[in-house]
């Protein structure tokens, strides 16, 4: 059987465009949206099967993974628009806050760069506020240093398929009790939101969808109907999830993880769901979501600051500067940092995309 070739997947940008508005929505007070949070679980799931495809094609492909290449890849990707916001943050606060509030922006935004941001806020020791959103960038980074080595150890030792996919499963099931335990003894609900250990089966269940897609395992048939239950139960959620409920912490995030992971094998394995999430508005603004992601943080705190807030059209305007800034952003900035990943591609064009 022919190997697995990623390659560019625009429905997986639609995928992306799909998380990034129902992050934006749900973060705008006056509309009766509460499920921000599956946006940040779709990228996590997203992630977690990219990275995995990635590594283990090039594995298949040169019998090796370049660890090193890896981490400077993901550094070229996240940390330069990362430093950018963050500088943004730190001066405007200098100019517009007094100095107690300003050393703690400054504390934040080292927290943030440093990518522990969410164990702090876990904790109640993360300073400001308007940078808490940052947490999930912080839980893929962990994630990231964590599984490409074990996934290379587990190749590197000949593990079967069955144990790789076990380890994985038995990830995934270890953070869902995680959650639960921390429920049943009274954690906060920052604690089981933001703690790596309680939030990483969604990663988890990515990766697991990586090893089983580039695997050739699965019927498309029930990965399509699994995907349009998925589709529905999503939608539920955005209307009446809460991330904090005591269902959703039991039931909720297991079936959205595997959900979500079901929705991306069906689409990146089966043509029969692409279509919507090809559009192309949809897919473009997928291609900047990382901008629009760290952007909206700031659009949506500094014009309190400046007295702008009020009136029916803040929100759109809002979304709109958001959007250019992850515009400017993407094509000033990302895009062209992002052509020296080159040098540290292992699997060349035609057989990989960037995650």
């Amino acid at each position: 059987m022919e190997s697995f070739k990623l390659g560019y997947r625009p429905c997986l940008d639609g995928v992306r465009g799909v998380a990034i508005l129902l992050v934006l929505l749900c973060h705008i007070p006056s509309l009766p949206l509460q499920g921000g949070f599956i946006g940040v679980d779709l990228f996590f799931v997203l992630s977690g099967f990219l990275i995995t495809s990635l590594l283990l094609e090039e594995w298949q492909a040169t019998g090796r993974i370049s660890l090193g290449a890896f981490y400077a890849r993901r550094a070229l990707r996240l940390i330069p628009a990362l430093i950018v916001l963050l500088g943004a943050f730190v001066i405007f606060s200098d100019l517009r806050e007094d100095r107690v509030a300003s050393n703690g922006m400054r504390q934040s935004a080292l927290m943030t760069l440093f990518y522990s941001a969410n164990w702090f806020l876990a904790f109640q020791k993360f300073p400001r506020v308007e940078l808490s959103a940052t947490w999930s960038l912080s839980v893929e980074e962990q994630f990231y240093l964590v599984w490409p080595l074990l996934l290379l150890m587990m190749l590197r030792l000949g593990a079967s398929r069955r144990t790789m996919a076990g380890v994985v499963i038995a990830g995934m099931a270890a953070s869902a009790a995680t959650r639960i335990v921390l429920l049943q003894t009274g954690a906060t609900p920052g604690r089981i939101f933001f703690g790596t250990d309680a939030h990483a089966d969604g990663l988890l269940a990515g990766a697991l969808t990586g090893m089983v897609v580039s695997w050739g395992a699965g019927s498309r048939r029930l990965l399509d109907l699994g995907a349009l239950v998925a589709l529905g139960l999503m939608a539920v959620m955005v209307a009446v999830g809460w991330q904090a409920d005591s269902g959703m912490i039991r039931f909720g995030y297991p079936a959205l993880n595997l959900g979500a992971a079901v929705l991306v094998a069906s689409l990146v394995t089966s043509p029969a769901l692409r279509r919507p999430f090809e559009f192309g508005p949809l897919v473009w603004l997928g291609r900047i979501s990382y901008g629009v992601y760290l952007w909206h943080i700031a659009v949506f705190w500094m014009p309190g600051k400046l007295g702008w807030i009020g009136g029916w059209a803040y929100w759109p305007a809002a979304i709109v500067l958001t959007i250019g800034l992850a515009a400017v952003s993407f094509y000033g900035l990302e895009r062209p940092i992002l052509r020296f990943k080159k040098r540290y591609e292992r699997v060349r064009p035609g057989g990989s995309v960037s995650a």
